[in-house]
């Protein structure tokens, strides 16, 4: 059983080339709060074709069911399955990371395999297990740009913000959790830059790269 992990920059196209990689190889996707097929009874949660913008609503309505808000959000009946415990990317009450709760929700995950992990701190949460860890990192504008269209967003400054909300948090589970640091190029075993190719060219370099290292063949 094999896990890649993507993490690094946020918005620098994580869900956009775990996509592309996860149907080349016909693994699960699992995002910020989508769950793997294999973890959900009839297999239906998160198939790769899922929309952002589904999930960027999702978000948000967990976001203002976590801080009280949900009765006035009209896609406050999120699944429960969707509810389960996130990484690090949570909008709820200030609360100190726990180390074994946080872990637990991507535990199984390792132990199923055949899964990628966009931002869900794959790359510190696999310890010792197999895993390809790569690292996506992007100009601040790409970013920003990215955020915009990913998520349907008409201001710069609302992505500016997104990005700024999420790395925050990123960086306080890395390190609070595990003492490191989401930037530092040093975890990764493969880093790719998409200011400088393309999400379709990298999507290829990091598949190629998956085979080598993990024995993996194409679907």
């Amino acid at each position: 059983m094999s896990v890649i992990t993507i993490d690094g920059h946020i918005g620098a196209g994580g869900p956009e080339l775990g996509k592309r990689v996860a149907r080349m190889f016909d693994f699960d996707y699992v995002d910020r709060i989508a769950l793997p097929r294999t973890l959900t009874e009839g297999k239906q949660t998160a198939p790769v074709g899922l929309t952002d913008r589904f999930w960027a609503i999702v978000e948000r309505a967990v976001s203002g069911f976590a801080l009280g808000n949900a009765a006035g959000d009209p896609y406050f009946n999120v699944p429960e399955a969707l509810l389960l415990p996130l990484t690090w990317d949570s909008d709820g009450p200030a609360e100190k990371h726990s180390e074994t709760s946080a872990s637990n929700s991507v535990d199984n995950l390792f132990d199923l395999g055949n899964t990628v992990l966009v931002h869900r701190a794959g790359v510190v949460e696999a310890g010792e297990r197999t895993a390809l860890k790569v690292g996506l990192f992007a100009s601040w504008e790409d970013r920003v740009e990215r955020i915009m269209k990913r998520e349907g967003l008409k201001s710069a400054s609302d992505a500016e913000n997104i990005i700024e909300r999420r790395e925050k948090l990123q960086r306080e589970y890395f390190g609070d959790v595990h003492g490191a640091a989401p930037d530092d190029h040093s975890l990764y075993d493969i880093i790719v830059d998409t200011s400088s190719e393309n999400i379709a060219v990298a999507s290829i370099k990091v598949a190629r790269f998956a085979r080598e290292a993990l024995a993996l063949q194409p679907a």
